[in-house]
């Protein structure tokens, strides 16, 4: 079962230069396009990554898919239910994290926040309480819940975020740059939790929208990249590597290299491009289209110029290298 559909999503926004211009030209209305009809699929359980630099349309289409914002035109389906026409039902089966969270009362305790927020999402007192401590022992937080909000680290009011989005158990949980203003530990714990809890034990679905491309490689098993409001492209990591035509990747550290050394390894059959300088303690950067046979072959040419290999690494393209080259083609393409 499909978690999220979108079929040509479209948010325009009205640009008002002035009061002025809107009294002696009110026909004329000048907009700006935030997203352009965005079609997407994000499946049950799963954990989908949508990139873009800033301002590419990220927080726009959550907004339209947890129903705070109205798209528009076009359609968007969540958990079942209709995004415009049947808003309640959509904002009970979801929960909602931001970045920079600043919506809690600092004056409050972290637990006292949270019981506020789960009396506001109508959570009988019965399973309040449960409902609270259970997630503050599972998000490691219940050492810290009793002292005021505004003692806390950004990581800690980070945790409290995720622990109210999820105080109503719902099915698809909505996250905008969860790790944004964290350090590299914090943050690292903030996406484990995710990754192994949220969706690999609860079996929930998780959008997760942000520009740190290293984090949606390390937990997505899908990305789809906006650009100007458009999906360009959609895939896992190996979809999006065959439709770039992006193959392999060989990086050698030799103790020299000379340009005939260079152009050899570029006549290899399967090698589709050789960056790096020719000298002493040269590192060659050797692009292919990952057939087998390559790395022997390139390492024969090494040998025979007289050079020797110090390092040698075979990897595949990593998704800031496919992020470049989605960007380097067409921006209009819409993934199918």
């Amino acid at each position: 079962m499909n978690s999220i559909e979108t079929e040509r999503l479209t948010k325009r926004f009205r640009l008002l230069n002035s009061y002025r211009d809107l009294l002696l030209y009110p026909w004329q209305r000048s907009t700006k396009l935030a997203v352009d009809e965005l079609t997407l699929t994000v499946n049950g359980g799963e954990l989908f990554g949508l990139l873009g630099e800033n301002g590419a349309g990220k927080t726009t289409l959550i907004r339209m898919l947890s129903t705070t914002l109205l798209p528009t035109s076009g359609r968007g389906v969540v958990a079942g239910h209709d995004v415009v026409r049947e808003p309640h039902q959509v904002r009970r089966m979801i929960g909602l994290v931001t970045g920079d969270e600043r919506s809690f009362y600092w004056r409050l305790t972290g637990r006292q926040n949270l019981v506020y927020f789960a009396t506001l999402y109508h959570l009988s007192s019965h399973e309040m309480r449960p409902r609270v401590d259970a997630l503050l022992e599972t998000l490691g937080i219940g050492q810290y819940a009793d002292q005021p909000f505004n003692t806390y680290s950004a990581g800690t009011r980070q945790k409290f975020a995720i622990a109210r989005g999820l105080l109503t158990d719902p099915q698809l949980l909505f996250l905008d740059e969860p790790t944004r203003s964290l350090d590299p530990i914090a943050a690292d714990e903030v996406r484990r939790y995710i990754s192994q809890h949220i969706v690999g034990d609860l079996g929930r679905t998780v959008l997760l929208a942000t520009h740190t491309l290293s984090e949606a490689e390390a937990i997505c098993s899908r990305v789809g990249i906006i650009r100007h409001g458009r999906l360009v492209a959609i895939g896992s990591m190996d979809e999006l590597r065959r439709r770039m035509k992006l193959g392999s990747v060989l990086e050698l550290v030799l103790d020299t290299a000379s340009a005939e050394l260079m152009t050899r390894i570029g006549q290899v059959q399967g090698v589709e491009n050789v960056s790096g300088g020719p000298g002493d303690g040269a590192s060659l950067r050797v692009e292919f289209d990952g057939r087998e046979g390559v790395l022997d072959a390139v390492l024969r040419v090494v040998a025979d110029c007289g050079a020797r290999v110090q390092s040698c690494t075979t990897r595949s393209p990593t998704l800031e290298e496919i992020y470049r080259a989605v960007h380097a083609g067409d921006p209009g393409e819409q993934a199918a």
